[in-house]
């Protein structure tokens, strides 16, 4: 390999490099000066820039490089050559399609909102008019309500209506193993969507005797101390006649 083959190519690199760049980069700085609307996109740009600093480096050390060599020493002549080539290739292959395509910012779509479907804030009971006057009128017969505090449409109000739109208020006359006993006979006599939690604390609609919410443990664990309450029969009687 002879010196001025290596200086020929070389500057055929340097050619073609600042050749594109000119074209390239003379035509955005045309269309500033002309008061334009530049089309800089900074996604592909920026890299290319980069690509062109490391790549024009490689090549003007190596050219630099080649100078201070003695042109019988083929062996490195052959390396800077090669690397010189790796430069070449740096600043080259900014200009290809595929530089452009691989360094295309890909804009996230946003994700849809996930829907969520909020639990209503009623108990979801399928009971008509009629039978919730037969239970209201079955739990006044053996006493379990108080009448002063508890009308029928308070009553009706506090089962099917959204608990924060009124202020009605079920007052019972049953202990802790009663009304657990109430919540099992209703929720399996109607279709409906609450647990017991929902009925005696989450609404606060449903109160005990001093006018104070239930106590969960004391629901929760009233199977347990009093299996059967004491007003079983009551409510068996109750909700036959409902079935």
């Amino acid at each position: 390999m002879s010196f001025d083959l290596f200086k020929y190519l070389t500057t055929l690199g340097f050619f073609y490099i600042y050749g594109r760049l000119i074209l390239h980069y003379g035509e955005l700085f045309l269309v500033y000066m002309l008061e334009d609307k530049i089309l800089w996109k900074s996604h592909s740009e920026k890299p290319r820039i980069l690509f062109l600093i490391i790549g024009l480096g490689f090549m003007h050390l190596m050219s630099f490089t080649s100078a201070k060599i003695s042109p019988e020493n083929y062996l490195f002549q052959f390396i800077i050559l090669l690397a010189y080539g790796v430069g070449f290739y740096f600043a080259f292959v900014t200009w290809t399609d595929q530089f452009s395509n691989n360094m295309q910012v890909k804009v996230a779509l946003p994700l849809p909102e996930k829907t969520t479907f909020k639990k209503a804030d009623n108990f979801q009971l399928k009971i008509s008019e009629g039978q919730l006057e037969k239970l209201y009128q079955g739990l006044m017969k053996y006493d379990l309500l108080y009448p002063d505090k508890t009308s029928l449409q308070d009553f009706e109000n506090a089962l099917t209506k959204d608990w924060n739109t009124h202020d009605s208020k079920i007052h019972f006359k049953m202990d802790g193993p009663s009304s657990r006993e109430f919540y099992e006979f209703l929720s399996t006599t109607f279709s409906n969507q609450m647990t017991i939690k929902d009925l005696f604390i989450k609404s606060g609609v449903v109160l005990r005797s001093d006018g104070k919410k239930y106590k969960y443990n004391t629901l929760k664990n009233a199977p347990i101390r009093t299996p059967v309450s004491k007003q079983n029969d009551a409510l068996i009687d109750i909700f036959k006649k409902l079935s």
